[in-house]
């Protein structure tokens, strides 16, 4: 029975960018998850557990055939691009948001999840669209996914005044004591907040058009790529997300996101 080997954080360098031969000669892929962001992936009583983690399990089995090993790497948010870069991980599944900046740096494999962008406010509050923030104050994090779409939609933020926070806690501190009235950020981090805490509730779950999460690895690596790809249309034949939306968000998120926020299987059909 084969085994899955976990490394946390940094426990490894490579020496360079490896293809799709040499990945299946070693017979071991290296693939970066997140280790705080549930219900995607965290690390529980030492192990990594969540849906990109069996997502990763599952894109690296097909790939090595089922005869190798697939070694997970725990990231946090800043470290994708670098360790893509710097040749430390064949492939990050680590809530990778596909966006026109990102596309510069490294490349990305079919979306298999929607991103919204969302903004959370106290549930009697009543600012059920974005116009209802005018003349309000909304906190963003500073070089999130986020603050790229603030800046690439500037007009429609124009009578709005935005407010920096450093992180989740700090942004939902400030909205606590009142420094901010929203906190705008990605519908599948704040909706973590509304589970967790009622007094808050996602007032806008669709903030302008989707960008889509997707599989990162180093540009120009196109055989990997072509590889993930092939991957994921296979596991969304074997209805892989289907069953992964009923066994981990349902249950986790509470009804708080509805489905239709998410990816539907539908979309890779065309691949026949």
């Amino acid at each position: 029975m084969k085994r899955i080997f976990f490394i946390i954080l940094f426990g490894f360098c490579a020496l360079f960018a490896r293809n799709l031969e040499e990945i299946k000669s070693s017979n071991e892929i290296k693939i970066g998850v997140r280790t705080d962001f549930p219900p995607f992936s965290q690390i529980k009583d030492g192990e990594f557990t969540g849906f990109e983690v069996e997502l990763a399990k599952a894109i690296g089995n097909k790939i090595l055939d089922n005869k190798g090993k697939v070694v997970l790497v725990g990231v946090q948010a800043k470290d994708r691009i670098p360790m893509l870069k710097n040749d430390q991980i064949d492939l990050m599944v680590a809530n990778f948001t596909m966006t026109d900046e990102r596309k510069k740096a490294v490349d990305f494999s079919f979306p298999y999840l929607l991103d919204f962008m969302g903004i959370l406010a106290p549930s009697n509050s009543h600012l059920n669209k974005l116009s209802s923030f005018n003349g309000k104050k909304l906190l963003v994090i500073p070089g999130t996914t986020s603050d790229e779409f603030l800046k690439d939609n500037k007009t429609k933020f124009k009578n709005i005044e935005v407010v920096s926070c450093e992180n989740l806690y700090d942004c939902l501190t400030k909205l606590k004591n009142n420094e901010g009235d929203g906190y705008f950020h990605t519908v599948f981090s704040l909706a973590n907040i509304a589970v967790i805490d009622n007094t808050f509730t996602i007032t806008n779950k669709a903030v302008g058009h989707p960008d889509y999460i997707a599989c990162g690895i180093k540009k120009g690596n196109s055989s990997l790529l072509n590889a993930v790809n092939n991957a994921i249309v296979e596991l969304s034949k074997e209805n892989f997300f289907t069953k992964a939306y009923d066994e981990t968000f349902k249950i986790h998120y509470k009804g708080t996101i509805d489905k239709k926020y998410f990816l539907v299987d539908d979309i890779y059909r065309v691949f026949g």
